[in-house]
């Protein structure tokens, strides 16, 4: 059952709001940094709506059937809504859109708790978010703030503009993009996508697929039983160590920066290995690079196993190693 409730509030109709179970919106400047607690049944496996343009948010899986909203709300508030109808689920604060102020601890202050299996969509401009144990897959995007995620299934999409991302235990294929803020990826079971501009890509424990780019930025992946591994960099470093199976395509290219990759388990693929600039050292086999005459690029090329996979690594002024 939806409840509703909008109203513009001052004096007697403020505590008359309050004395009511449960909010659909209310638009009012008396709400403005005070606190809330609030909670209503839901679908185990609905979807969930948060909009927050700042503050801090947690957002937390749990096996009730019912989502549940404690903390304190912006001291701009516009309106606010907390609206539960059928499957869908919306909690949104909202505030001038001329605000200019960022700083000094403004910001919304909440913990929302959902069904574990439920769909959640957070969309945020300068919030720090802590995201954990989402069934039901998860979807986020914001502009300044880190992003700290855990225990995802299903679906992850994570767009993010200046902050850190953190993501940990994730059994779904992951899409992960900032422009100058760090990825870090640790236990990700389905692959991803993990792209930035001008932060570091580091992924431990990944699977499957993984297509990683940055333009400044190192990249250093540990990944296991992968069939798909595909990047490109600029001017930063690419580390892989990666355990292949025996069709696996690898390809990666960087203009200047190198490209060190070793490989473990049983190799069965062919290398085509090309650098302008750089050089190539081969730990794998006894092959060596040849070196043109009057420029100095160098090419390798050559087969372990019956080559049923390809590795293909270019740079243009770094160098290239592989290993075992």
């Amino acid at each position: 059952m939806n409840r509703a409730l909008k109203a513009t509030l001052s004096g007697v109709l403020l505590a008359f709001v309050w004395a009511m179970p449960c909010y659909a919106a209310v638009d009012s400047g008396d709400l403005a940094g005070k606190r809330v607690d609030l909670s209503e049944a839901a679908k185990p496996d609905g979807f969930v709506k948060i909009s927050i343009v700042r503050g801090d948010l947690i957002v937390e899986g749990w096996d009730k059937d019912e989502v549940s909203l404690v903390g304190t709300l912006d001291e701009k508030t516009e309106q606010f809504i907390f609206d539960v109808s059928g499957r869908d689920t919306r909690i949104i604060v909202k505030i001038p859109s001329n605000n200019t102020s960022w700083c000094c601890n403004e910001g919304s202050n909440l913990r929302i708790m959902v069904p574990k299996g439920s769909q959640v969509d957070v969309a945020t401009v300068s919030t720090e978010v802590r995201l954990t144990d989402i069934r039901g897959g998860l979807d986020m995007s914001g502009v300044s703030g880190d992003v700290r995620i855990q225990k995802v299934s299903e679906r992850l999409r994570v767009r993010n503009v200046s902050g850190e991302i953190t993501v940990h235990d994730v059994d779904a294929y992951a899409r992960i993009k900032t422009v100058s803020g760090e990825i870090d990826a640790r236990s990700i079971k389905g692959g991803g996508a993990f792209h930035t501009v001008s932060g570091e890509i580091v992924l431990r424990d990944v699977t499957d697929e993984i297509d990683v780019e940055s333009v400044s930025g190192d990249i250093e992946v540990i990944g296991r039983n992968i069939s798909l591994a595909r990047g490109h960099s600029v001017s930063g470093d690419i580390d892989l160590e990666i355990e292949l199976i025996d069709d696996a395509l690898v390809e990666f290219d960087s203009v200047s920066g190198s490209v060190r990759l070793r490989l473990d388990g049983k190799l069965n693929h062919k290398f085509d290995l090309e650098t302008g600039s750089g050089s190539i050292r081969n730990r794998i086999t006894d092959d060596k690079p040849k070196k043109s005459k009057y420029i100095r690029d160098e090419q390798l090329r050559f087969t372990v196993g019956e080559g049923d996979g390809q590795v293909n690594v270019s740079t243009r002024s770094g160098d290239i190693s592989v290993s075992k």
